[in-house]
Parts: structure tokens; C-alpha cells; sequence
């Protein structure tokens, strides 16, 4: 048997970023924890989840779950540790007769140590109230936060192997539900040993998320994204777009770079071309949107602060001397030209007339029609912009209610390198995470299913945000007069362009083509 213990929640400094949730629900990768630690589980294994019975667990993490063959245990509140496991245990439906394998929610070590009655430590350098092995005969393991110095290279990280569980069972429960006396005397009956680890990632405080998260990122990062505890930095062979973004943070206005990581230069060599950032410990806001649980009230904070960005953009008018991207050129010509690509790469045919969720029926080339009329006119006054202001590439940073933004475009359809452009293209990509739901998709978040002319589409994230999303409809229509009609037509536009440059995914691919439909559907809802 193979059980993640995640029945707990997230303490305060985490919940203020994630809300209240289990800390096997914490964002990582675009994926929930539980994923990656699912998939560090040892082949053929039982796999169990325990969460708190006050948790409501969303349908869409309850399907993933099932088709992964977990189940998932409802563990009362506010209980101990060790009252946790060994109720955890007598939950579980089959004989418990085979080893038992247990993981803390908040914990992350891939690949996982096989060695049978063992424990894994590791060294730490924070100072939280770590358990540790120590040389006290009776009180192997124990708490060390007062003694740190002596023990820091024996912290318990969160991974325990056992042979005998229901002897692991008797011994906590001799020892009044206490996890680690109960630990203690399985050790003095059965013997347990040390496995150390160096590949532990610990979620369990804000300051060990970061850091874990980071270590995380580099582990995964491609030759062309290199990432230290101080800078990331970008690099490429094909230096155009990556020379782009670093002229964009070259040549920000001083005043706007509260609004970006510190630009720390760039250089050339061998042909590659590179630059770097100072290296963020915040959160992207598509894993906020997608697996956080804020409410409505942070989200305002967001969202205000992803537009006052955009005003101050505003402020500063494109030269004359300087080239800018327009609206029609982001839009319509290259719509249209993606679509076509698509349609021919899928063969499908633009004419066709597609039955949406058996109660709406339009075709591909209906979609682009009408969107195009409600795109906003006239032309606008080129400002600086960032190009793909999407929630990907926005952290924010809870301390200071302040958006950091990340890989600007940086340069027109055409390949010049460029600050300026029409800022309602950053609105419209804003609105394709927030209305959209492109980052629902793009977490696999969705059912679809495309055949014989007909589509049945459903995204998860609608119901949680449409609080959030009339939110951001007031205040852009406040700040920037563009009403929702507007935002749609930009919308179903964006999902058509980037259709092409998904065919490495055909289900993905489906659904974003489903999503121009349903956000079509809403657009006209908007008109009535």
C-alpha cells in the first residue's frame, strides 16, 4: 500500500497565497502536488489519499483521482498525526497484512527509496519544527526545533517504509496516537533504518515551497532556461525572440519596472544569445486561477493590479521614429491564415456547420465573421505593451499586491523589435486566461469530444470564477471602455490563431477549437 498523508491543511502563510487547501492540492508544474507524487509512486502499489472531511474535493481533481486508481480517505479535523494514519488504515478496505508506504502531503522525493523498515532524512537550513534522528536510544526520533545544530543533517523528510503496519497500528496507538513515540517504540520492536535523500522537495512553509518549487523548475528547465536561487536566464540559437524580450526590458521606462525581475543584462556567445532576470519566488497566476482557492476579494486586488500595469503602459506614447504592432495585424489577417492551416491540417472545412452542445450551430467561418465585426475599432494610439500579457506569464507578489511580468513579446508580426503596440491586444490576451479559461485547458482540465459535425464541450473553472470574471468585465469596461462583446470577439479570435500551434495535442487541440464556441455562444448572449 502506497498512502499520501495530506489530511491536514496548509498553514497561515501558505493559505494566504493558495487559500485553504490540503498541501497535496498546492500548485506545482501546472499540476497539483498529488499528481507528481502519484507518479513517484512505486509500480503496482495500492494508492491511497487521505484528506480532511471538511475538505470539498473538486469534481475534476475526484475524476483524475479515480482514473489514476487512488482513493481517497475523508479523515476527520483538527486530529493528531499519529491518530490520523491509524485511522487512515482502518479506513482502508483490503488487508493491511502487505508493507505500507507512507508519504506527508507536503513532501516530494522522486525516485523514492525501496528499502523496507526505513525512514528518509536529509539536511535542512531553516530553522521549523523539523523531527529528527537523533543518538537517544529510547527517543530515536524527536523534535528538534530548539537544537537544530546538531541535527540538521537527520530531518525526517517525510517518507517512511514499513513492513509490519499493523504492528506500526499497535505501537501508536500504545503510545496515545503520538506519531513519533509511536514511531519510537516500532523502531525498538522491529528496527528501523536510515535512508538519506538529497532529492527532497519540501512544501510544507512558504519559504520551503519557493525554494522547492525553484529546485523543481531547474530539474525540468530545458538547455534554453537556466535558473538559480538569484537569476533565471533565457537563451536560444534562433536569437530573434529572445533578443526582442531582452530589448523590452532593456529599454522599459525606469518607472515601469516595479512591474518586472530586475533586468541583469544579456550577452552573446558561440551563437547564443542570452539574458537574465533576477529569479522570483512567486506564483504565476494560471496556477493561482487553476488550483488556488482565493476569493473574490483577492482576486479584485489581481486583477486591479494586472490593469493598473496596463494604464501605466498608457502613459507612455509610441515615438514616431518607433514601429508598433496594430490590432489588424495581430488579428484578422493572421486569424485567418492560422485557421486555414488547421482546417487543412485536420481536414476540416471552413463551411461546415458544427451542433455545440446539441443547442447551437454555427460554422468555423461564422466564428471569424462575427468576431471580426466585434473587434474594437477604431484604431488606438500605439502605448507600450507587453505582447502576451496572459496569466502565465504574470506573478504576483502577495506582500506588495503587485503583478511581475515576464517574456514580453517584444516585437510585431513581422519581426521587429518593438515596445509599442495596441494595449487592447494585452487585454484581449488577459481576458483569454480570465474569460477564456486557457489555462483550465492547458492543466487538462476539460471533456470534449468532436465527431460527425458535432462538439460536447464542458471546462471546469467556470462556476468557481464567474464572480472573478464579471469583476474583470466592470473594471475593464471602467478603465478602458471595452465592453464584454468586445473581449469575446478578441477572445474567439486568440483560440483560432493558436489552434496550429497545438497539433503536438489533437484532444487539446479539440478543445480549444470547442472553447471559440462556447465563448462565441457567450459573445452573442451579450448582444441580446
Amino acid at each position: 500500500m502506497f498512502l499520501i498523508m495530506s489530511a491536514a491543511y496548509v498553514d497561515q502563510d501558505l493559505k494566504s497565497e493558495f487559500g485553504n487547501i490540503p498541501p497535496s492540492l498546492l500548485p506545482l508544474g501546472n499540476r497539483r502536488l498529488f499528481q507528481h507524487q502519484i507518479a513517484a509512486a512505486p509500480k503496482g502499489k495500492a494508492l491511497y489519499l487521505s484528506l480532511p472531511e471538511s475538505y470539498d474535493l473538486p469534481d475534476i481533481d475526484a475524476k483524475w483521482l479515480q482514473q489514476h486508481k487512488v482513493t481517497v480517505l475523508s479523515i476527520p479535523d483538527n486530529i493528531s498525526l499519529g491518530a490520523s494514519l491509524v485511522i487512515a488504515l482502518n479506513l482502508i478496505d483490503k488487508p493491511i497484512d502487505a508493507s505500507l508506504e507512507v508519504l506527508f502531503g507536503d513532501t516530494l522525493i522522486s525516485p523514492l527509496p525501496t528499502i523496507e523498515d526505513s525512514i528518509t532524512v536529509s539536511q535542512v537550513e531553516d530553522c521549523y519544527n523539523w523531527s529528527a534522528v537523533t543518538n537517544n536510544k529510547h527517543h530515536w526520533i524527536q523534535n528538534v526545533n530548539n537544537d537544530l545544530d546538531h541535527t540538521k543533517n537527520n530531518v525526517v523528510s517525510g517518507y517512511f517504509h514499513f513492513s509490519q503496519p499493523r504492528q506500526l497500528i499497535r505501537c501508536i496507538t500504545q503510545s496515545h496516537w503520538d506519531f513519533l513515540e509511536g514511531l519510537n517504540r516500532y523502531n525498538q520492536q522491529i528496527g528501523l533504518t536510515t535512508v538519506r535523500t538529497t532529492n527532497w522537495l519540501d512544501f510544507g512553509h512558504v519559504n520551503t515551497y519557493y525554494r522547492s518549487k525553484a529546485k523543481f523548475t531547474t530539474q525540468r528547465a530545458f538547455n534554453q532556461l537556466k535558473i538559480s536561487p538569484e537569476w533565471c536566464e533565457k537563451s536560444s540559437i534562433n536569437g530573434l525572440k529572445i533578443q526582442a524580450e531582452a530589448n523590452w526590458f532593456e529599454h522599459l521606462p525606469p518607472m515601469m519596472r516595479n512591474y518586472t525581475p530586475q533586468y541583469m543584462g544579456h550577452y552573446e556567445e558561440q551563437g547564443v544569445f542570452s539574458y537574465r532576470l533576477e529569479y522570483l519566488h512567486h506564483t504565476a497566476l494560471n496556477e493561482l486561477f487553476v488550483f488556488a482557492n482565493l476569493p473574490s476579494v483577492i482576486w479584485r486586488q489581481i486583477i486591479n493590479s494586472s490593469l493598473s500595469f496596463l494604464t501605466t503602459c498608457q502613459q507612455h506614447l509610441q515615438p514616431i521614429d518607433q514601429p508598433a504592432a496594430s490590432l489588424a495585424q495581430l488579428f484578422g489577417e493572421k486569424t485567418s491564415q492560422r485557421l486555414n492551416d488547421f482546417c487543412q491540417d485536420r481536414d476540416f472545412s471552413l463551411t461546415t456547420t458544427w451542433c455545440y452542445n446539441n443547442q447551437y450551430h454555427i460554422s468555423l467561418q461564422q466564428l471569424v465573421a462575427d468576431s471580426q465585426q466585434y473587434l474594437p475599432k477604431p484604431a488606438a494610439v500605439a502605448t507600450i505593451m507587453h505582447g502576451d500579457f496572459c496569466f502565465s506569464n504574470i506573478l504576483y507578489d502577495f506582500r506588495t499586491n503587485r503583478i511581475k511580468t515576464i517574456d514580453p513579446r517584444g516585437m510585431t508580426p513581422d519581426g521587429t523589435m518593438t515596445l509599442f503596440g495596441d494595449i487592447r491586444y494585452d487585454l484581449a490576451k488577459l481576458s483569454h486566461s480570465i474569460l477564456g479559461l486557457y489555462d483550465w485547458i492547458i492543466a487538462g482540465y476539460y471533456h470534449v469530444d468532436i465527431s460527425d459535425n458535432r462538439i460536447t464541450f464542458d471546462v471546469a473553472g467556470f462556476e468557481q470564477h464567474q464572480e472573478n470574471q464579471q469583476i474583470f468585465i466592470e473594471l475593464v469596461n471602467d478603465k478602458f471602455n471595452l465592453s464584454a462583446v468586445n473581449l469575446y470577439a478578441m477572445q474567439i479570435q486568440l483560440f483560432l490563431s493558436m489552434l496550429p500551434l497545438h497539433a503536438d495535442d489533437p484532444r487539446r487541440q479539440d478543445a480549444l477549437m470547442a472553447n471559440a464556441f462556447r465563448l462565441h455562444q457567450l459573445m452573442v448572449a451579450q448582444t441580446l
